[in-house]
């Protein structure tokens, strides 16, 4: 289940580039993927016994807020990146937020840090140097939202890390994507994209967003999370990037220079680190993507 999850969470970036080829605004785009995210998740929290609404007001209230700010500015720092930037960068340039995670729980919470933090931490930044290094600066602001992403993330994690430790993960994930919902619909009013998809190829590949590595691909992650524990789930998650990098070579005809290859591969080695030594553990916090 954890396998096919990251499958479909590394559909995202595909999905994303093609409803840019069809005619989607950013704004509409993601409006859109969360109004139907919001639906389906809420449905999934329903049929197992979890209504949102039972939360407690004030962790309701958190979580509601967390989605409209925090996981608000990852989404959309993300998607303006995938505009410009490459699926394949974009997915390894987010990938050291496992890394990121570690640091900020150093720094911030006073967790112990071991020799294998500190090479998979020098491993992800010397990934990401060379990642960045074999850019094109006509696409520097892409960059900046390429690396702020992963940056919010860790914040997202961090703070949701503490939230949804109280709340049913998938009552949670349903408030969470509530509040982004929201947050995107004003936006996309405020911008004037608030409208339906372009044609029906943008309506296939809207509902497609919203379904696959939405809906589908969190469902799945917290169905075999407590099957094969957070140790193994973290492990069988680091196949997303290798299959969004597959897909973007294959479909969007994707080629990373020399370097950037070489910094993609710093990247992953970074993940499998902080993974298999157990670093880092992702709670049902870290599945909304």
């Amino acid at each position: 289940m954890v396998l096919i999850s990251a499958t479909a969470f590394g559909t995202i970036s595909i999905l994303a580039k093609i409803a840019y080829r069809v005619g989607f605004d950013t704004y509409q785009l993601l409006a859109f993927r969360f109004v139907l995210a919001t639906l389906g998740m809420t449905a999934v929290a329903l049929v197992l016994g979890q209504n949102p609404l039972a939360l407690e007001r004030r962790l309701l209230a958190k979580l509601f807020a967390l989605g409209v700010a925090v996981y608000t500015a990852q989404a959309l720092t993300y998607f303006l990146a995938l505009r410009t930037l490459p699926a394949s960068l974009c997915i390894l340039i987010v990938y050291v937020y496992p890394s990121l995670t570690v640091l900020a729980g150093w720094l911030l919470l006073r967790r112990p840090i071991t020799r294998w933090h500190a090479i998979a931490l020098a491993s992800s930044f010397a990934g990401v140097l060379l990642l960045l290094g074999g850019a094109r600066f006509t696409i520097a602001w892409a960059l900046v939202f390429a690396v702020a992403s992963p940056l919010i993330y860790t914040a997202y994690i961090l703070l949701g890390e503490r939230l949804m430790s109280t709340a049913p993960a998938a009552a949670a994930s349903s408030v969470i994507f509530s509040g982004t919902a929201v947050a995107f619909c004003i936006l996309a009013a405020l911008t004037g994209h608030f409208a339906l998809p372009p044609s029906q190829s943008g309506w296939l590949v809207g509902v497609a967003i919203a379904i696959v590595p939405t809906m589908v691909a969190i469902s799945l992650f917290l169905a075999g999370l407590p099957r094969i524990g957070a140790n193994r789930a973290a492990l069988l998650s680091t196949w997303e990037p290798v299959v969004t990098v597959l897909l973007a070579v294959l479909l969007l005809g994707d080629r990373l220079s020399g370097i950037q290859l070489a910094g993609g591969v710093l990247v992953l080695l970074a993940v499998v680190t902080v993974q298999a030594a157990h670093l880092w553990r992702p709670g049902p916090q870290a599945v909304l993507k």
